[in-house]
C-alpha cells in the first residue's frame, strides 16, 4: 500500500523508513513518468532511442503485457535487495530481472524499464503494477524475439 503522506514535508520518521525501505518513490517516479506520457504523449519512439535491455522487456511481455515491480528487503546481499523487473510471461509465471552477481546488468534492466515509461509505452495501474500500453504492444510485436535472446537468458524464473 502507497502512504497516504508519501508527499508530505515532514513525515513522520518510522513512515518515511516505511516508505523509503519499500522503494515507494522510485515507484511513484515511475508511475509519475508514465502518467506524464498520459497528459503529454511523447512523439513516436524510434528503436534506436531503446536500449537492447528496453527491447528484450518488451519482446519478454509480448503475450501478457504485465509487470510488477519487486523487492526482497530480507536479504544480506545488497544487490538482491535491488527492486527488480519481473514480467509475467503467462498466469502465475514471472521472469525476474535481476541478479546478484550482475548488479550491472540489473540497473540496466531497470534503467530500460525507465525507458519504456518514459516514451509511454508502459501504464502504470495501482502500487507495484504496471503493463504495456496499447503502443507499447504494437512496437514489443514489431519485434523479433530472437533478436534479444541472449539478454532474455539474464533472467530468472521468479515465483508468482
Amino acid at each position: 500500500m502507497l502512504i497516504r503522506n508519501l508527499g508530505s514535508t515532514e513525515p513522520e520518521p518510522s513512515t518515511l523508513i516505511k516508505v523509503v525501505g519499500e522503494g515507494y518513490p522510485t515507484i511513484a517516479a515511475l508511475a509519475m513518468l508514465c502518467a506524464n506520457a498520459i497528459t503529454d504523449p511523447p512523439s513516436e519512439v524510434e528503436l534506436s532511442e531503446l536500449s537492447d535491455e528496453a527491447k528484450t522487456l518488451l519482446v519478454t511481455a509480448q503475450q501478457r503485457g504485465t509487470f510488477e515491480i519487486r523487492a526482497t528487503k530480507v536479504s544480506f546481499d545488497s544487490t538482491e535487495r535491488f527492486l527488480a523487473i519481473c514480467v509475467e510471461t503467462e498466469p502465475e509465471v514471472f521472469l525476474m530481472f535481476r541478479r546478484k552477481a550482475q548488479p550491472r546488468q540489473t540497473i540496466k534492466f531497470f534503467e530500460g524499464f525507465v525507458q519504456l515509461c518514459r516514451h509511454g509505452l508502459m501504464m502504470h495501474h495501482l502500487q507495484k503494477d504496471f503493463s504495456l500500453s496499447s503502443k507499447g504492444y504494437q512496437l514489443a510485436e514489431s519485434l523479433n524475439a530472437s533478436d534479444f535472446e541472449t539478454f532474455a537468458a539474464f533472467a530468472i524464473e521468479a515465483e508468482g
